[in-house]
């Protein structure tokens, strides 16, 4: 899909849809495991608006790990193209897991377009986040399992989420 088309049929409107979408999935692990904090609810959502907006999201991950094991996970993969469609309701993260040991991770990927966009591009859009990311590992999630379980769209631009558990 060229930048033009998407410009073209993808909008704010659209890209603070699908934040908002993910941003209640946040808000739901902050009501059942207090993280993230209140504060950095809207922080996440305005990054995750403004990068959308821009098409400059591949992947999105937050959860809990423990040992550089994941021990809950979602994922948000955003589609190329939006050609797949579909709906769904945010919610739906995993509940009563113990996470008393466990640490906080979020942790986004970022799309060719970024890259692209060069040093003073992506510094530009860095000037309109609420905070700018540095670099990380994931931890690994070689002791679960990765589930497609909802799928969001808004003005042509899927984003499908999946749920990881651990086995452990």
């Amino acid at each position: 899909m060229s930048s033009y088309t998407y410009a073209e049929s993808f909008t704010r409107v659209h890209a603070r849809r699908l934040a908002g979408r993910v941003a209640t999935d946040l808000r739901q692990s902050h009501v059942l495991y207090g993280i993230p904090s209140s504060g950095r609810l809207d922080e996440y959502r305005l990054e995750l608006e403004e990068l959308l907006l821009g098409g400059y999201v591949a992947e999105y991950q937050f959860g809990f790990e423990k040992s550089d094991q994941v021990v809950w996970s979602l994922r948000y993969k955003v589609g190329p193209d939006g050609s797949l469609g579909g709906a769904g309701s945010a919610g739906g993260v995993p509940h009563g897991l113990d996470v008393s040991d466990a640490n906080w991770f979020n942790f986004l990927t970022f799309s060719n377009s970024w890259y692209l966009l060069g040093e003073p591009g992506r510094d530009s859009v860095n000037t309109r986040l609420p905070f700018v990311r540095t670099t990380g590992s994931l931890p690994s999630d070689g002791h679960g399992q990765w589930i497609t379980d909802r799928t969001y769209s808004a003005g042509g631009v899927e984003v499908q989420r999946t749920t990881f558990r651990s086995w452990l």
